[in-house]
């Protein structure tokens, strides 16, 4: 089997970071349950801009859960609230960094080391920076304004969390130290890199979908042992970092990086069951409820051993379902046509998307905390304003402008030789 890339486009090696890429992995027929048995492309653009959409999703829901503990709380609150959360929630942020392992791994092989460093730094490093200080920093001001506080003694506080802004930070050092891997193996000879090579999977024969799930869960679930014998698990670091948090996701970015290079194992992972995403959500919202709060220190490691086999299958399933569902033919009807635009703006704005919908969310919760309406209208207006706004945002704020795509997307100006990203029809 072999990856099928576009030969266009170029790769953030992030599922947050820059423009339309353009680029597919051509799994094996194996990987779909679709009547034509054909292979199937994973889009990319269409599926990290559908988990984008689900963020705001998720963080409109968590206004209206049953606990009352975000940032905003609405009186009016309901269990689907928080069975909408737990379903999010499992899947939406290990999938941005399989995404973001299989993205990156296609840049390793088009880019040097030193000069894709330096491209992580700008891309994801400036909107990390620049939307702490500017959105986030906006945020913290706003809810201090809300409870009574001085918004602008919290903003002197110089203490605004990170915040959501966590994925872009744990991904980029993610990014930096395969960087540094692949530049202390490169200084290796020649017969010891072929004996460590990173994607050294066993050949490529079809696998069942649980196989991969439970090796990825074993595997994770050891790392996270190791992690925490060190001693140095919960030790905060730069921007409330820590290895526990690190290590946690990083099994499902190294996933994306080793099966750019071994397909069936993508695909067959990807043939788990759609109706199996309810049942691994409950189990890895169960395991991580259970994991902090059960008394004995084996049954805490078992229900974290649920919690990692409920995010990899979910994770299958929901990534699974998306690749099927985004690679379906496209229709000539006004419908399709409008879904088609639709699809390529979300595609474009997604890294804006991302940055800004929660500064959104936030202020949309805020208008409507006193208005005594029922709690789905109010749900269904933040997601469809944060949706909007933020689109907007990047229509007339950082897209026309050099200085806010640097800020807010990590984009510099293209050189004269380069060529524009345009994406084809089906991968906006």
């Amino acid at each position: 089997m072999h990856v099928s890339i576009a030969p266009h486009g170029e790769v953030a090696g992030s599922a947050v970071g820059g423009p339309p890429t353009a680029e597919t992995i051509t799994t094996p027929a194996t990987a779909t349950s679709g009547p034509t048995g054909m292979a199937v492309a994973i889009d990319f653009d269409r599926i990290r801009a559908t988990l984008m959409v689900l963020g705001i999703a998720l963080h409109a829901a968590d206004v209206f859960v049953s606990a009352g503990d975000w940032l905003v709380s609405d009186s009016h609150r309901g269990i689907a609230f928080d069975a909408l959360v737990a379903v999010i929630h499992s899947f939406r942020v290990p999938g941005f960094f399989l995404l973001s392992g299989l993205l990156f791994a296609g840049s390793l092989t088009r880019h040097a080391a030193p000069g894709l460093a330096l491209r992580q730094l700008v891309r994801l490093g400036v909107p990390l920076l620049s939307c702490w200080a500017v959105l986030n920093a906006a945020q913290t001001a706003l809810l201090a304004w809300h409870r009574g506080g001085d918004p602008w003694e919290a903003l002197a506080s110089i203490s605004t969390p990170m915040g959501h802004l966590w994925f872009v930070r744990d991904l980029l050092v993610m990014n930096l130290l395969v960087l540094v891997w692949v530049a202390i193996r490169g200084a290796l000879p020649l017969g010891t890199r072929r004996k460590i090579a990173f994607a050294s999977l066993p050949a490529s024969h079809p696998i069942h979908w649980m196989t991969v799930a439970l090796i990825g869960a074993l595997l994770s679930h050891l790392l996270l042992v190791v992690v925490r014998l060190s001693g140095l698990a919960y030790a905060p670091g730069p921007g409330g970092l820590t290895l526990f948090n690190l290590a946690f996701y990083a099994p499902m970015f190294l996933a994306g990086l080793t099966m750019r290079h071994h397909p069936t194992w993508l695909a067959g992972w990807l043939r788990t069951p759609w109706w199996l995403l309810p049942v691994a959500a409950f189990a890895a919202n169960w395991g991580d409820a259970a994991s902090d709060t059960l008394p004995h220190a084996l049954a805490r490691e078992v229900a974290l051993a649920v919690e990692l086999l409920g995010i990899w299958l979910a994770t299958g399933a929901a990534v699974g379902l998306l690749a099927r569902w985004r690679s379906r033919p496209h229709g000539s009807g006004m419908g399709d046509r409008l879904g088609h635009h639709l699809g390529r703006a979300l595609a474009d704005a997604s890294y804006t998307i991302f940055l800004v919908h929660h500064l959104m969310v936030v202020a949309l919760a805020l208008l409507l905390l006193p208005l005594d309406w029922p709690a789905a209208l109010k749900f269904a207006l933040i997601a469809s304003g944060a949706l909007a706004l933020s689109l907007a945002f990047h229509r007339w704020v950082v897209r026309p402008f050099a200085v806010t795509r640097l800020l807010f997307n990590g984009r510099l100006p293209a050189a004269p030789h380069d060529q524009p990203v345009t994406a084809t029809a089906g991968r906006a």
